[in-house]
């Protein structure tokens, strides 16, 4: 019952960081569901709840989607997530929780520093392909996105609509690829249960904190939630 709780709780926390960022729900959740299930269910299950925040996002604010990014993003995204999938299957769990944890470190990195990442279209598509291979892999793909869109000077609602279009395609193609590798077990199938009613918490929390919370304000509590989740998947790594 405490394990259900907690996923429970990682599951609502990372659908609410998503809604109210546009990224950041497996940053979230992937470490502390690596620690109470194993890191492969945590990378799926993670991959499937991420999905229906971000087609909601997409939907909701599809207005103000920048057209031309989003194509770019898709074309390449789509491209990394089979070798994704592909490392996902034969990565051992030692290596895969490293993996987690350097993306784990990366990722909060670069939401703590705002790290622009220089280039035009071609290191957009670069990291594109880079983050489609990630999120099938890892369940992480959002802050070499936001990294690369730093320097972009798109408003934030539109950076996080357009991420999303490719956060939803990656996600459907990531659940595909997850259903041909038989990575879709009846573990997955239980804590997917839990963790519906999550994201629609979540969600609906995470909706009221876009409107209303001062950005910095949040932006600070969500630091603290990935430094509490790099030291838990780094501990865990250094002690298996």
């Amino acid at each position: 019952m405490l394990v259900i709780s907690c996923v429970f709780v990682v599951l609502a926390l990372g659908s609410l960081v998503r809604t109210t960022t546009g990224f950041g729900f497996s940053l979230v959740a992937v470490p502390p569901l690596a620690l109470l299930a194993d890191p492969v269910t945590a990378v799926v299950v993670a991959g499937l709840m991420s999905a229906p925040v971000s087609v909601w996002i997409t939907a909701r604010d599809r207005h103000h989607v920048d057209r031309r990014l989003a194509a770019l993003f898709l074309g390449f995204g789509l491209a990394g997530v089979p070798f994704g999938v592909w490392l996902l299957a034969v990565l051992p769990e030692r290596a895969l929780m490293v993996a987690i944890a350097v993306m784990v470190l990366v990722g909060t990195f670069l939401v703590w520093r705002r790290t622009p990442i220089p280039g035009g279209t071609p290191t957009l598509a670069g990291v594109s392909a880079l983050s489609g291979a990630s999120f099938a892999s890892t369940g992480i793909d959002g802050p070499l996105m936001v990294a690369a869109l730093q320097g972009s000077g798109l408003e934030p609602r539109v950076q996080r609509a357009t991420l999303s279009v490719m956060f939803s395609a990656t996600s459907a193609a990531s659940l595909a690829g997850f259903w041909i590798s038989g990575r879709l077990t009846p573990e997955v199938g239980s804590l997917l249960l839990v963790g519906v009613p999550a994201m629609l918490v979540g969600m609906a929390v995470g909706e009221r904190v876009f409107r209303r919370l001062d950005a910095e304000l949040f932006r600070r509590a969500v630091l603290w939630l990935l430094l509490i989740s790099s030291v838990s998947v780094v501990t865990r790594v250094v002690t298996s």
